[in-house]
């Protein structure tokens, strides 16, 4: 079998390490890839979604995996299945889930989903005065897509208008902050919980605890993620129970059976759990459309089902006959990020703001064979170095019976990594 995954992150790396380790495929393909995947795949310049299609039936590609938000929300699984071609992802109108923050907060309402109080605006005045208004403390979210780092948390008032401001005015995410989702800002548990889905039966992976701000003790500003472990700490099964029963299932229904159409591939809820024992109630930060970044690079370690079967029971309808097994053990997952470094006109901030790319990295070949890397944001320079290419570069994952000792091997391992201004929290996995 030959299989083609969308990507060129880190999410998309484990993706394509976990294609490659199954007795069922012979050649992983990625679009457009980095310098990690290149070790175990072949990477292809492909760029637009008509491109990747192209390719895949030129070389025909039995299996197509999507890995990011944007290729989804361009359409690319209207395409390839307008071309026959089989291909794991939701469609274009299923996309919008994660394409507009504003209007899947609608969405859930009308299906009685439980969401923060929220409003929805396209005219900044009209969003300060809804905040001056309310008087509780607020989330302030770009519509649209923003890798990751579209939502900003205010303490209060003037923080959140320097936040409508920064958003809708000066456009610091682009044309994703032409609308915004304003919400009460909820205090809680926050949990990233992930199904299989084929449209009508969905089947809950293992959490993750990820961390998504870029400074120790859950400071500094929104990022990507910067590091993630599992299992989670204190999901159980009583409490997985009531998320599938009160926003999972409900959500996967109510779309095909209210909106008319069908909801097929990862489901990523983004929760955040108020209230204790039977009264906790599981509201809806947000909705993902395909596997977390680095939540994947933690959860695919520990399938032990191929994921090829997991693929074919999706497309075929026949996800209530798979029961995917589990490796018990831990993963933890360290992001190692472009950080703090001097340029020509002065510093660079580091990552999730400005950041240097092009630097040398050094100490690859010294990591335990234990761990796996996934690459993010790594390329090659003209002398054939390894260097990086982006805000968040690799990612170091661990293995251990106890989170513990997980932690202990990862943090051990990152040690043996450089590059100028590397940087990575030092409390993950720290609970």
């Amino acid at each position: 079998m030959k299989v083609l995954v969308i990507g060129s992150g880190g999410r998309d790396h484990a993706i394509a390490w976990k294609f490659a380790q199954s007795d069922r495929v012979k050649q992983v393909y990625v679009a457009h890839g980095n310098a990690g995947i290149a070790e175990i795949a072949t990477c292809v310049d492909a760029q637009t979604v008509e491109a990747m299609a192209d390719f895949a039936e030129k070389e025909k590609i039995d299996l197509t995996f999507v890995g990011p938000e944007k290729p989804l929300s361009s359409g690319i699984v209207d395409l390839f299945e307008s071309r026959g071609l089989a291909i794991v992802g939701p469609s274009r109108r299923a996309s919008r889930l994660e394409s507009s923050k504003c209007d899947t907060k609608i969405l859930l309402r009308e299906l009685g989903i439980p969401v923060p109080e929220f409003a929805v605006f396209s005219d900044p005045e009209q969003a300060r005065a809804y905040v001056r208004q309310v008087g509780y403390p607020v989330v302030v979210k770009a519509d649209g897509l923003a890798a990751g780092k579209g939502a900003l948390v205010c303490d209060g008032v003037e923080d959140a208008q320097e936040a409508i401001r920064a958003i809708m005015e000066e456009r610091i995410f682009g044309d994703a902050g032409e609308r915004v989702d304003i919400e009460q800002r909820l205090y809680g548990r926050e949990l990233s919980f992930f199904c299989f889905t084929d449209g009508y039966t969905l089947v809950p992976m293992v959490a993750a605890q990820d961390y998504k701000r870029a400074q120790d003790n859950d400071t500094g500003k929104n990022t990507g993620g910067m590091g993630s472990y599992s299992p989670h700490p204190w999901l159980d099964e009583s409490l997985v129970h009531k998320i599938m029963s009160q926003v999972a299932e409900p959500l996967i229904a109510g779309v095909r059976e209210k909106y008319g159409f069908l909801y097929r591939g990862i489901l990523y809820l983004g929760l955040m759990l108020t209230g204790e024992g039977e009264n906790i109630v599981p509201h809806v930060l947000e909705i993902n459309i395909r596997l977390g970044d680095p939540e994947a690079q933690v959860i695919l370690p520990r399938l032990k089902t191929d994921l090829v079967d997991v693929c074919e029971a999706i497309l075929n309808g026949r996800l209530q006959d798979l029961q995917p097994e589990w490796d018990p053990r831990y993963r933890l997952c360290l992001i190692a990020v472009s950080g703090r470094t001097k340029g020509k006109k002065g510093w660079y901030k580091g990552y999730p703001e400005r950041y240097k790319i092009g630097l040398p990295i050094t100490g690859l070949d010294r990591i335990s064979p234990e761990c796996q890397v996934f690459h993010s944001g790594t390329g090659w320079d003209e002398a054939g170095r390894l260097v990086t290419t982006g805000g968040r570069v690799l990612c170091l994952v661990s293995t251990g019976d106890t989170l513990a000792q997980a932690r202990e091997i990862a943090y051990r391992e990152m040690e043996k990594v450089s590059f100028e201004g590397l940087y990575c929290r030092s409390d993950i996995g720290r609970e």
